[in-house]
């Protein structure tokens, strides 16, 4: 029986180290620990870890009885070469990893240069999967991802799709599908028709307003369900007009985080107030308070920091408030969204315009040059853990471009590194969270609720909230 499902993402590298999300979502590769579905971390190919009273070496004891799809065991050895290979890549460099060894045949010690909280979070993430020496050649390249999962690679087509097979030894419950189909399929009207028309099995992130119409067709059936997943303004904090709070504090008061969701997410998802949603995770600071929709109170932040209203359009020493919002369409309800926040910028006297590009140029551009407001996506627990704020705000590691600096937030992130304690842990990364809703370098707008269609007679499927893996070994139809 041969199962196949689409989503947007292209199948554009064999290597985990640049694709290992992607091979992880299909069960080809394991990591040595796992998100739950209350998005908590369990075990993987470790069964159990401790940290060493050093509070910088980690024990991990694996699985016994497991073995890669070539017929080799999984060793304390193949998982050092594995986690050697990811973290001495550029992808992983940051994370301070001071070695990787085998303690005996079935026991691995990670050692951190300082206390790092965050590890076991961090072996969740595909990049992380352990795959045999058999997947490297000579020259170190992947030729094939060789894993431990309940589907083994088959055979690709570059930028289209992957073709796996079932593991008869996988060491969990053996699939229930004999070959599996993985088709990149960018276009969310194309996915939804190929699913109807029978060309796929499961289509996957279809914008909301297909919810009806697949419920509505006698062969199909929809899932809904909340993923950590945030669309959320960034601002240029280093430029004008947004390197004055008051003027981003003054965007959000602008906006109505509920008329969101009733009007372009058809009430699928919730209004955000900070970066974690709160029903997901016990890292949300359930403290934070949302910022009301008040024009007036906008217009008055506005004035208050020099810009006054001139025939509609606010103006300071003669100079326009004209801004750009930057976004892309691969996420389908990201240009309709930046649209009603024109308008309601508009409002309260923003000339805003939208432009669209492709999410690598707003990156670049973004990153070498001034703007106004980029309108993204993405999500906020990539990987379990909190540290993840830092990828956002820390002034030198952020990956999002805001440009903002804060010596407070900075010492609070690295704090929270190297506290191990959860209690210490969640009081830090609350105060990284109240005054980031201060100083809103990034303004939360909306959660995800993600749409996935299948045929009527595809039964066993559980949405994972963090879509770490899709668990298609759990499929039948």
């Amino acid at each position: 029986m041969t199962f196949r499902v689409g989503s947007p993402w292209t199948p554009d590298a064999l290597d985990p180290i640049i694709n290992g999300w992607l091979w992880r979502r299909i069960s080809v590769i394991e990591p040595l620990l796992t998100v739950d579905y209350d998005t908590s971390i369990t075990a993987g190919l470790a069964t159990s870890w401790e940290l060493a009273d050093d509070g910088e070496t980690w024990r991990f004891d694996l699985r016994e009885g497991v073995e890669f799809h070539d017929g080799t065991p999984l060793t304390a050895d193949a998982v050092v070469f594995s986690l050697k290979r990811a973290f001495d890549s550029n992808a992983l460099a940051a994370l301070p990893i001071e070695s990787v060894s085998a303690l005996d045949e079935q026991t691995v010690s990670i050692t951190t240069d300082g206390p790092f909280a965050p590890l076991p979070a961090h072996l969740t993430r595909g990049r992380t999967s352990i795959i045999a020496s058999s997947s490297v050649n000579s020259d170190g390249d992947v030729t094939k991802p060789v894993g431990t999962g309940p589907f083994q690679f088959a055979s690709w087509e570059p930028g289209m799709s992957i073709t796996a097979t079932a593991n008869g030894d996988y060491h969990g419950p053996s699939p229930k599908i004999d070959r599996l189909v993985y088709e990149g399929v960018a276009d969310s009207q194309t996915r939804r028709l190929k699913l109807q028309n029978d060309e796929l099995d499961m289509a996957r992130i279809l914008p909301n307003h297909t919810v009806e119409q697949i419920q509505q067709t006698e062969n199909l059936k929809a899932y809904t369900y909340e993923i950590p997943r945030s669309r959320y303004l960034v601002f240029d904090t280093t430029s004008e007009p947004f390197d004055d709070r008051r003027v981003r504090q003054a965007v959000m008061h602008a906006i109505d985080g509920q008329a969101l969701v009733e009007s372009i997410l058809e009430g699928l998802g919730s209004a955000a107030t900070g970066p974690f949603p709160p029903e997901m995770t016990s890292w949300a600071n359930d403290d934070l308070e949302p910022y009301e929709y008040a024009p007036e109170k906008a217009g008055e932040l506005l004035t208050e920091a020099g810009w006054r209203m001139v025939d509609g359009t606010r103006q300071r020493d003669g100079v326009p408030l004209d801004v750009d919002i930057w976004t892309y369409e691969s996420r389908p309800l990201l240009s309709p969204l930046a649209q009603v926040l024109q308008a309601k910028l508009g409002e309260v006297g923003f000339d805003v315009s939208i432009l669209t590009m492709e999410p690598a140029t707003i990156r670049e551009r973004a990153n070498s040059e001034a703007f106004g407001m980029v309108l993204w996506s993405n999500s906020v627990l990539w990987y379990p853990d909190p540290d993840r704020l830092t990828d956002f705000v820390h002034s030198s590691e952020a990956t999002m471009f805001s440009g903002y600096e804060n010596p407070e937030v900075d010492a609070l992130l690295e704090q929270g590194r190297r506290t191990p304690k959860y209690e210490e842990r969640k009081q830090i990364y609350d105060d990284v969270q109240a005054i980031l809703q201060r100083d809103v370098p990034i303004g939360w707008l909306t959660y995800y609720t993600n749409v996935v269609g299948t045929r009527a007679d595809v039964t066993g499927y559980r949405p994972h909230p963090t879509e770490a893996s899709y668990h298609l070994e759990t499929v039948n139809k």
